[in-house]
């Protein structure tokens, strides 16, 4: 792969900061449709807050997924000129957009939560567990400097990559 073609950490943070806006307004959205059903099930109800945080997820894998599937880029990407495309340079199908969401949340999450949950657990709530947790955090991006294609973690294990697209040129200037 031509090292040209891949976007920088810089500009996949900026993305990745970019698209975290946009994931925060989709949660508030789909949590807000949910609040009525505190009247029915219960402020308190182990039920509601499972069914909130699935319908959140598949909402949010329902824009990922529809994005990815559709153009390659989510709105974020767009206005960062990168595209997620699979191993061999196509579009994405569902269950590979599936796969990397899925491995990308463990990454992103699972594996901090898990981490934080045993540092607290050996250590309580000292200060730096919740540092040491999100350490792990930066696994998925550090890992670009040790592959050969420079592909973050979940890309190469899902089998995608992010290819940078030339910006369009102006209309009307030469």
């Amino acid at each position: 792969m031509n090292p040209s073609t891949v976007p920088s950490l810089s500009r996949c943070l900026a993305s990745l900061f970019y698209e975290s806006l946009l994931l925060v307004a989709i949660m508030l959205v789909v949590s807000a449709a949910l609040t009525p059903l505190q009247l029915v099930l219960g402020r308190d109800s182990v039920l509601l807050h499972t069914l909130i945080q699935l319908v959140v997820a598949a909402a949010l894998f329902a824009y990922f997924g529809y994005c990815w599937t559709r153009s390659g880029q989510t709105v974020a990407m767009k206005t960062w000129y990168i595209r997620l495309v699979s191993a061999d340079g196509q579009l994405l199908r569902w269950q590979q957009a599936l796969a990397r969401f899925l491995i990308a949340a463990m990454l992103f999450i699972g594996l901090p939560v898990v981490s934080y949950l045993g540092w607290q657990r050996s250590y309580g709530d000292h200060p730096a567990v919740k540092w040491l947790a999100l350490i792990w955090w930066l696994l998925p991006f550090l890992a670009r400097y040790y592959d050969k294609d420079k592909r973050h973690l979940h890309d190469r294990l899902a089998g995608t990559r992010l290819v940078l697209l030339p910006k369009p040129t102006r209309g009307g200037k030469a």
